[in-house]
């Protein structure tokens, strides 16, 4: 006899198929967004709200569900729909292309009872009214329970607000899965059922000594007594605002651990952030981030999905993750190491390559593996695949990225590295995730971290792959990876050889191009981080200059008055009185020694004149306290000392005082200094200490798992040995010596500083030297055409019939002709390929030439310009090319400080002293801390107009014939009493002989 008998389900089937079947928390949550998803929701949102009983809320404005399609649909586990094609109805598809079905077997939404036990479940269809419907999923973890006999009650209404004058209702009627309602032999079976749950399951607990059995089901009745829901959890639901005419709500009450953590990440809990950093990580790139529609090979259609999970501390959001919080495509890109393109059904890839910021001319082609055997059956077939992965040295000696980029895309890994799948623009759980290596890329870095380059963490990459072309890489029904057939073995050993050969072709130690490059990169990088301490250097000493010196100039009035009171105010006629005064004048030199300033930048401008104020005060002083020091020197030699000998000896105990307080106002600031740089080290020594033994310790590991050979295990220890060494010893060597410098008393800063100062000057000059070559190749290009023009227009000019060289027109014509060849004639010494016949040029000669040249100048400025006779009457043997600028040069000098002088008789004179030419002026003269800079190209103290070019050349002209010039700072036995230029002429004859 044949029986034909069924299968029964428990209920508890469906506790296994959703809480105990995904994942985690992060994974359940990835799994209802892609709910939303299939639903052609634009937005979807996670809000997880605070207080005595936590509530998560997940929201989307997808097509929703009427009260149908929730129990022919929702209720039914493994979905028909989720194994066709997608039927959704244009109208549904609320504006959005066709989107590929995420959803497969038809359980994600069990993924509910992940986040907690209670579930209300509210969603809108257009045009049609609401549902609701509550659910405890704990129910389904009685194993005495027919799934048959559990019922889930859903109502309809029209009017939002109607939802929670229903919601008792909708919990007494789901209570009744404990009670039993009025079905006599379903509440027989039920109050037996949980009878025995309750009997075999309960936990003791101990109250106040008394020991007491907890019901399960008295639990779930407690909680369906007292829900927390309220409308506040709706507040930004478009459906619920009215803004939209469909979507979907779930509420979760009682939730998880995980869940709970994200809501104060304050909170130094160590599992806490483990579950933080697991939440991102997982759901932070959950929309592919790689994509760009512009990109010719991996261009597609926008997935035009949004998401966002927001943890609220009262009315005050914070985002935890979502689509603007992630990192794009369009931040990455820059990498100097960058592959992209395309995986054929051959599982060949064609792509292009970008290595040390360069992209290399010739496609990149990897052909698969010769043991790997592509499948082409239809149920293993691989179809076409797009890679994209970019990265970058993460050590900066090595790269081409600037710091700020360097650290930019350090912090960006720390958050978003890893190596990613996306099936049709959302993410394949859990590749990306750092306990995930399906591609064995650190597995093969174990081996050989140089060699293979690529590392999970410092990578930002993405494998794109689609369910119409790739139908054999389904997921695991708890969504923890792929399936493993055929053709997920089949596209874990494609990429894995991809990275692997592109890691020995372009990037890893064996690569060629990283050969090549690498040296030159080094060291290019400490030249830049030199360039960078320099200009860091740099910065802080103007500042502190520029700080100082406001400061200084602000002091220094009160310094002088008290200076000229004590001037004005000295009365000694005693011993005593000479030591106090004496003492008195110590402390005015000491309040003056702490206004210097020592390093004064080369180039000041907009402090130039308030630096120019701070000289004129600080000599001011500087001269007072010397001509008080005179006037006590002066009032000891008249007045009759009574004992010398002890003046002199108090006199030397007060400056030994005061260079000992000095002393140690400086020791204390270098014990700080010493002390916090003591700590400091020995923190960087004890991370150096610890770093060998934390990076090796995971090899031997993978050794003592048998995931690597002895051998294996051996080299990669020697190589990071290697490394370390080489990195420490760069560390602490350049450290010592820097130490060894300071012990034999070399200034490393006022180094740097003079250093900094010369290159930077260099690369001014350089710079200058190239304008000034191409106006001297102007001037020799432009001064030998006027000179063709000159003859031109003057043998045109003479071959004019008489009666038209006698007209107003012609005369007009020869005057401006004239005008012209005048300054063609100055111009033309200055030319580089000028005038080169040498010839006796008298002073007189000059003092003509140079008095016409700034004729109108002179009068205009009312100044004085003459030359002795001496001058006239000397004779100099060489080019006027190169002796007429020196003068002109140095006339203009003169003239200009004259000029913004308050000097009323302002005159400049050429003369001899002694067998030297002076050009002398009484103006303000050069200050003393300026002369040493004089004849430098580019120096000018000039606020206008000033190039400073003048002054070098009159020295280069002047050195050419053999000629010297110098300033005179005295002005002692010179003519006037501004600046004074002398120059020696070499054979010079004087007075005419």
């Amino acid at each position: 006899m044949i029986l034909n008998s069924a299968f029964q389900t428990r209920a508890r089937t469906v506790d296994h198929l959703g809480r105990e079947q995904i994942a985690d928390c992060p994974t359940a949550i990835s799994e209802l967004w892609k709910n939303s998803f299939d639903a052609y929701a634009r937005n979807v949102e996670l809000d997880i709200y605070g207080g005595n009983d936590p509530v998560a809320v997940i929201l989307d404005d997808g097509h929703g569900m009427n009260r149908e399609e929730f129990t022919q649909r929702w209720l039914v586990v493994g979905t028909e729909s989720k194994a066709t094609e997608d039927r959704t109805p244009k109208e549904d598809r609320n504006g959005l292309k066709r989107r590929p079905r995420q959803g497969q077997k038809g359980i994600g939404r069990l993924s509910c009872a992940n986040l907690g036990p209670l579930l209300l479940l509210v969603s809108k269809r257009r045009r049609m009214p609401y549902i609701a419907a509550l659910v405890d999923w704990h129910l389904f973890e009685n194993p005495f329970i027919n799934l048959s006999d559990i019922f889930v009650p859903v109502t309809e209404f029209d009017n939002f607000e109607l939802l929670f004058q229903l919601l008792p209702d909708l919990a007494v009627s789901l209570s009744e899965n404990i009670t039993g309602g009025e079905d006599k032999a379903r509440k027989q079976r039920i109050i037996e059922a949980w009878k025995k749950s309750d009997e075999q399951f309960g936990e003791e607990h101990q109250n106040n000594g008394v020991h007491t059995q907890k019901c399960f089901s008295q639990e779930i009745l407690s909680r369906l007594s007292n829900i927390s829901f309220t409308p506040e959890y709706f507040r930004d639901w478009s459906v619920a605002t009215g803004s939209c005419e469909h979507g979907t709500a779930l509420l979760v009450s009682d939730i998880n651990y995980d869940l709970r953590a994200q809501l104060d990440e304050r909170i130094p809990d160590l599992t806490a952030d483990v579950a933080r950093k697991r939440f991102f990580e997982t759901l932070s790139s959950f929309v592919d981030p790689f994509f760009d529609a512009n990109d010719p090979v991996d261009g597609g259609d926008d997935p035009e999905f949004s998401y966002v999970v927001r943890a609220w501390n009262g009315d005050t959001p914070r985002v935890v993750v979502g689509t603007n919080k992630q990192f794009d495509r369009y931040q990455v890109n820059a990498l100097e190491h960058r592959i992209e393109g395309k995986i054929d059904t051959e599982g060949v890839f064609h792509g292009r390559v970008k290595a040390f910021g360069e992209w290399l001319p010739d496609n990149c082609v990897i052909e698969p593996p010769n043991e790997l055997s592509i499948p082409h059956r239809s149920d293993s077939i691989l179809g076409p695949l797009k890679l994209y992965i970019a990265s970058m040295e993460f050590k900066q000696d090595n790269t081409t990225h600037a710091p700020a980029e360097f650290r930019f895309y350090q912090d960006l890994a720390e958050k978003y590295a890893g190596f990613m799948i996306f099936r049709d623009g959302l993410r394949v759980m859990p590749y990306g995730r750092t306990d995930n290596d399906f591609f064995d890329i650190e597995f093969r870095r174990s081996k050989n971290a140089g060699r293979e380059f690529w590392n999970h963490r410092q990578m930002f990459g993405r494998l794109a792959i689609s369910r119409e072309h790739n139908p054999n890489l389904k997921d695991k029904a708890g969504r923890e990876g792929l399936l493993d057939n055929r053709a997920a073995k089949t596209l874990k050993g494609l990429v894995a050889n991809i990275l692997m050969q592109s890691a020995r072709r372009y990037f890893g130690s064996a690569s060629e191009v990283r050969k090549e490059l690498l040296s030159q990169i080094s060291a290019e990088n400490k030249r830049k981080r030199t360039e960078e301490a320099r200009n860091r250097l740099r910065k802080r000493q103007k500042k502190e200059f520029r700080t100082k010196l406001r400061k200084f100039v602000q002091e220094l009035p009160e310094l002088a008055l008290d200076v000229d009171n004590f001037k004005n105010n000295i009365e000694v006629q005693t011993d005593e009185e000479l030591f106090e005064a004496q003492q008195k004048l110590d402390i005015f030199r000491e309040r003056l020694s702490d206004k210097r300033l020592t390093e004064v930048p080369k180039n000041l401008g907009a402090l130039e004149d308030i630096y120019a104020e701070f000289l004129n005060s600080f000599r001011s002083i500087q001269f007072s306290i010397e001509d008080v020091d005179k006037e006590l020197n002066r009032i000891a030699d008249r007045i009759k000392l009574s004992n010398p000998s002890a003046l002199l000896q108090k006199q030397l105990s007060r400056q030994n005082t005061q260079i000992h307080k000095r002393i140690k106002s400086w020791t204390n600031t270098l014990y700080m200094l010493q002390r916090e740089e003591r700590q400091r080290i020995d923190g960087i020594i004890k991370q150096r200490y610890k770093s060998f033994h934390a990076e090796a310790a995971p090899l031997l590991h993978r050794y003592e798992t048998d995931q690597t050979s002895y051998a294996e295990t051996s080299k990669a220890i020697n190589n990071l040995k290697q490394r370390m060494d080489e990195e420490n010893r760069e560390l602490f060597s350049s450290y010592i010596g820097a130490l060894e410098s300071l012990q034999e008393s070399i200034d490393l800063e006022n180094l740097a500083i003079f250093g900094m100062e010369e290159i930077s000057e260099l690369r001014i000059e350089l710079e200058r030297l190239n304008s000034l070559a191409q106006l001297g190749i102007a001037v020799e290009i432009v001064g030998h055409e006027l000179q063709s023009y000159d003859e031109i227009i003057g043998s045109g000019l003479r071959n004019l019939p008489d009666e038209i060289r006698d007209s107003t027109a012609v005369r007009d014509i020869e005057f401006g002709y004239e005008g012209l060849t005048d300054q063609l004639r100055f111009l033309s010494p200055l030319r580089l390929a000028g005038e080169k016949i040498q010839r006796w040029i008298s002073g007189s000669e000059i003092y003509t030439y140079v008095s016409e040249f700034f004729k109108l100048t002179l009068s205009k400025n009312h100044i004085s310009f003459s030359a002795t006779d001496s001058f006239q009457n000397l004779r100099i043997f060489d080019q006027r090319s190169r002796l007429y600028p020196v003068f002109i040069n140095l006339l203009n000098n003169s003239i200009y400080w004259l000029g913004v002088s308050n000097q009323e008789d302002k005159q400049i004179l050429f003369d001899i002293v002694g067998e030297e030419v002076v050009v002398s002026d009484n103006g303000p003269g050069i200050s003393t801390e300026d002369i040493g800079s004089l004849f430098s190209l580019f120096f000018t103290r000039k606020v206008h107009g000033g190039r400073g070019v003048g002054l070098y050349l009159c020295r280069a002209n002047l050195t050419a014939g053999g000629h010297v010039i110098r300033y005179e700072s005295s002005t002692k036995k010179m003519p006037l009493s501004g600046a004074n230029f002398l120059i020696s002429f070499r054979g010079a004859e004087f007075d005419g002989e």
